[in-house]
């Protein structure tokens, strides 16, 4: 009884170390914001954000980004203009929130290779 209740202490023990190590090693490391912003972009800080095109995309890979923007649930509007494409989100941005969103869309739609489509 006595070896049993042992090894269930240190079992307990190993689990609760273990566990506090995995946590402290997966704490997030916040930045600035300034270390998320785009060059790309204008209006950070209100809730409709401008990107710049550098160069003109296709009307069907517009229309693609387009429908893949709207179905975002923080994105409320997209908007595609000439060479920029206004996209409204439900509330003020920042730019570390919205890093994401505009990462995912060049790597799918702006900087992606027309030969892969």
């Amino acid at each position: 009884m006595n070896k049993h209740f042992i090894n269930c202490l240190n079992f307990t023990a190993a689990f609760f170390l273990f566990s506090a190590i995995t946590a402290y090693g997966q704490q997030s490391e916040t930045h600035e914001d300034h270390v998320y912003a785009n060059p790309n972009i204008s209006g950070v800080g209100s809730s409709t954000i401008i990107y710049h095109l550098k160069s003109p995309l296709e009307t069907t890979v517009l229309a693609e980004l387009e429908n893949y923007m709207e179905s975002l649930n923080a994105i409320t509007q997209v908007d595609i203009n000439g060479l920029d494409i206004s996209i409204q989100f439900k509330g003020a941005t920042t730019n570390q929130m919205i890093f994401p969103f505009i990462q995912r869309m060049e790597m799918l739609y702006i900087y992606r290779n027309p030969k892969s489509r």
